[in-house]
């Protein structure tokens, strides 16, 4: 309690100290400082001034996108050029990032061919503001004129002098200059301000790296050399050229890092170069596509690659997923009669069908060593809360009781409880209809609403719940609290009502960055969303997909969406209607397709099953939890254990863990999840954090940023956060909750243990948020 005061007043006096304090923040002024930095601009070598009123200055500010910039501002009569040079040749080439602030007066950027005694033969450019001149054999003029006085705006450009030269002016003109000018001009009233000048040498266009073999074939954890022809194609020796290999994205092929440096290369000269690399991930993580080498040249990529095939000989994994959706029934209207089919779901229903059968089905998995993934419905729930509002008999507040406590000791269990948003039954969903009747003491939703994305158009964000991301924090962080003993950490999988992802590329994006907002990197529901069939034959069970289209596998690497996994195969293992034989046949299939000669193909791979707790019927009536389908699973588990799992070929996990092993294999990233809670008090909770992608490297050489989320349920609590490595504190944010719920650090040690506190208390962050608000109204005014 004592602790508590102290920062509760604590936190009062700064708010009561920022009262006293007023703070004016100067974004757009800018601020002379030349003296010495005009050296640094080569001033007054490299500038011609004419006339009067001109100011030639060096500025800062904070709007300029640059720590300096160049202000050339020219008098009512006045003109000022401010000028580089290089030697003419095809590697002359030019950066620049200059601002027009006017659209009288000269404004111009040219470019001028020199000969040996400094004279212009011929020049080319753009006319920004001001006269056009005439064109002619030794001036051409782009109009780029500005029309209006609002599009003005920095021009940014990398251009070779040579090539642009050569595309407006005679080549025989060309031909006869030593020396390339860079030329900014500005007069008669004209501003101009100038972050970036810089003219280099692109060897690119005058040195041929050719490879000695194109194509390269490697087993994972190879170390090999690659081999190229270097040679110089201009006319004049080329001096100092560093050389280094480009490594792909995705971490498939790292190199040693050392630079190849060329001390001097003869016109017309060979050589052949050499670099050491390692075939660090198989090419399967690329999509099945070769790893791609390229190389640069003083930071200039130059234009050959090497395709670098990667096989990995390592055995892989099967993972066998038992998935349901836990959800009531009434079954009213329906050929098997699931519940009472009195036309209502009432507490028996619901405490049955989602605590009773799949508590059945979890014991029933754990004496053969797997583990059940319920996708719940959370919205039912919620419906459930309030039917208890409604009625007078105290079930209903048992039933929620019930289910709930069933998840948090099933969920510490390791089985896997995440959302599945069947929306038609949140009851405070615009357009919802949630109907009690007192005399069956039962509830009814529109289940013609029984989806998702249907129900909610808007992305949004967690401050929304009624919108995509919204919906999804408000039933995760439901989810989260009650398997926050899990040992599985972080729920990442989902699968929303009736599949209902969102059909077509714009709502698919949007329901794929809402799922990543909250954490979710898994989903179930590939073509499902657009009315098909969700199964998938073996080899197509799972895959990362594009991130916008779920039902389509991405094609490059560098945009990916969700991992997608399919019940299996494409005639299904379905749990509440097929008996142990054939359940075991096509269990045998999934073995068969991903083993060969006894042994597990490389990478990583799903056989799951698919089934509605709800429909799974013992030897009795709908309340019975023995016989009938339970002994036909029962059954069936018995034969994976002892054909399969005992012997090592398939792994029994959740879909959170298949998922995971995916991604740690697949990504071409390193992926931070938080895992097992270590501890927990009053005052914070303290997670493992795992790193995902088994083969990407980092150390103190290669440090790496990931993002790592913290549990939903403690966004509304937390005020800080810290990140632990080997038990000691790395990193440290006091700016939560942040707008998506993670925070990003630097992760440097393979072999390194990392952590996350969580630090809690709605009072702190009730203090705090006053504070900020405090303080955003008085630096406002």
């Amino acid at each position: 309690m004592r602790i508590r005061f102290f920062l509760t007043c604590s936190i009062a006096f700064i708010i009561l100290m920022s009262g006293c304090a007023r703070q004016w923040i100067d974004t757009a002024g800018l601020a002379d400082v030349s003296g010495e930095a005009g050296l640094r601009w080569g001033i007054p070598e490299r500038a011609m001034m004419e006339g009067t009123g001109n100011v030639l200055r060096v500025i800062s500010g904070a709007s300029l996108g640059a720590d300096e910039a160049l202000e050339m501002a020219a008098g009512g009569q006045g003109r000022i050029i401010y000028s580089s040079e290089i030697a003419a040749g095809a590697e002359a080439s030019a950066a620049y990032r200059v601002q027009f602030l006017s659209t009288q007066g000269t404004g111009r950027i040219y470019i001028s061919a020199l000969d040996e005694q400094g004279t212009a033969l011929a020049s080319a450019g753009w006319i920004f503001t001001g006269i056009l001149p005439p064109q002619s054999q030794a001036y051409k003029w782009l109009d780029v004129r500005y029309q209006a006085n609002y599009v003005g705006d920095w021009v940014s450009f990398r251009i070779n002098l040579h090539e642009f030269l050569l595309k407006h002016l005679p080549p025989e003109v060309i031909s006869r200059a030593s020396r390339y000018r860079f030329s900014i001009e500005t007069g008669q009233g004209q501003h101009a301000l100038v972050t970036q000048v810089t003219l280099f040498s692109d060897l690119s266009r005058i040195i041929r790296l050719k490879p000695v073999e194109t194509v390269l074939k490697a087993k994972q954890g190879d170390v090999f050399s690659v081999n190229a022809l270097l040679e110089n194609t201009s006319n004049r020796s080329i001096s100092n050229v560093k050389l280094d290999l480009i490594e792909p994205f995705g971490f498939g092929i790292i190199s040693d890092g050392v630079s190849q440096q060329i001390t001097e290369l003869q016109p017309g000269e060979k050589r052949t170069v050499s670099w050491q690399v390692k075939a660090q991930r198989p090419d399967a993580v690329n999509l099945h596509k070769p790893w791609l080498l390229r190389f640069k040249a003083d930071g200039y990529e130059l234009p050959p690659e090497i395709a670098v095939y990667v096989q990995d000989i390592r055995p892989g994994r099967i993972f066998y997923v038992m998935t349901e959706d836990l959800e009531p029934i009434d079954s009213a209207g329906y050929p098997v009669k699931w519940g009472n089919a009195n036309g209502w779901i009432d507490p028996e229903e619901l405490t049955l069908q989602m605590a009773g059968k799949s508590e059945a089905l979890n014991r029933l998995a754990e004496r053969y060593g797997a583990k059940w993934t319920h996708y719940t419905a959370f919205p039912a729930l919620r419906a459930a809360e309030w039917a208890a509002e409604k009625s007078s008999s105290g079930k209903w507040q048992e039933a929620v009781r019930t289910v709930q406590e069933s998840i948090r000791q099933q969920a510490n269990r390791g089985h896997e409880y995440s959302i599945h948003l069947h929306m038609d039954y949140d009851p405070k969903l615009p357009g919802n209809v949630l109907s009690y009747n007192s005399g069956t003491d039962g509830i009814w939703a529109n289940h013609l609403r029984h989806g998702w994305a249907h129900s909610i158009a808007q992305e949004g964000d967690f401050s929304d719940p009624f919108s995509r991301a919204g919906s999804l924090f408000s039933y995760q962080a439901m989810a989260d609290e009650l398997s926050a003993g899990s040992p599985l950490g972080q729920l990442i999988t989902a699968r929303v009502g009736s599949f209902d992802f969102g059909h077509g590329s714009d709502s698919e994006a949007l329901s794929t960055r809402a799922y990543l907002k909250a954490g979710l990197w898994g989903s179930s529901d590939a073509d499902g969303n657009a009315g098909g069939i969700t199964s998938g034959a073996y080899g197509r069970e799972i895959y990362l997909a594009k991130p916008d289209d779920i039902n389509t596998p991405a094609e490059n690497i560098r945009e990916t969406g969700l991992v997608e996994f399919r019940p299996t195969p494409r005639d299904f293992i379905m749990y509440d209607s097929q008996k142990a034989a054939e359940l075991n046949r096509r269990a045998d299939e999934g073995v068969a397709f991903f083993t060969e000669q006894k042994a597990v193909k490389p990478g990583v791979h799903g056989i799951i099953g698919f089934t509605h707790a709800m429909f799974i019927m013992g030897d009795g009536d709908w309340r019975t939890l023995q016989g009938g389908q339970f002994a036909a699973i029962e059954e069936h588990l018995l034969h994976l254990k002892t054909k399969y799992a005992d012997t090592g070929i398939i792994t029994f996990g959740t879909a959170n863990d298949l998922v995971k092993a995916y991604l740690d294999y697949y990504s071409p990233a390193p992926v931070a999840l938080y895992g097992i809670r270590k501890s927990v008090n009053a005052w914070y909770s303290e997670y493992e954090v795992q790193i995902l992608g088994r083969d990407i490297p980092f150390d103190s050489a290669r440090p790496q940023q990931v993002r790592v989320k913290y549990p939903l349920y403690l966004r509304d609590s937390a005020y800080r956060i810290a990140i632990l490595k080997n038990g000691a504190e790395v990193f440290s944010a006091f700016g939560v909750p942040t707008r998506d719920n993670d925070i990003v650090f630097t992760i440097d040690d393979k072999n390194a243990s990392y952590s996350m506190k969580v630090y809690h208390s709605r009072t702190i962050l009730t203090m705090i948020e006053l504070w900020r608000t405090a303080k955003g109204k008085i630096f406002s005014k």
